[in-house]
């Protein structure tokens, strides 16, 4: 948050920030803070990286899922893996 504040100061705009965290959560932190977008890989990094199922990339785009959280808890796969290690 100090460095958007500081890219504001400066008369930067926040949309020149693009987090690389390959993670569904990277990219709802770029639409909650309205940045420039994220780098991510969605057939990499399984089951932690990608996106919620039934997420298309559409022209280099992809939306977010309707549902409260970070995107996590629509991804079955790692759900499941997440459900192991808490009940393990």
């Amino acid at each position: 948050m100090r460095t958007l504040k500081v890219m504001e100061e400066m008369g930067w705009s926040s949309r020149r920030v693009v987090p690389h965290g390959g993670h569904q959560m990277s990219l709802n932190i770029a639409a909650g803070l309205h940045l420039g977008g994220n780098e991510s890989y969605p057939d990499v990094f399984q089951p932690f990286g990608g996106f919620a199922d039934g997420i298309k990339v559409e022209n280099g785009y992809v939306g977010l899922p309707d549902i409260p959280g970070v995107g996590f808890e629509a991804k079955s796969a790692l759900y499941a893996v997440m459900r192991e290690l808490g009940e393990g």
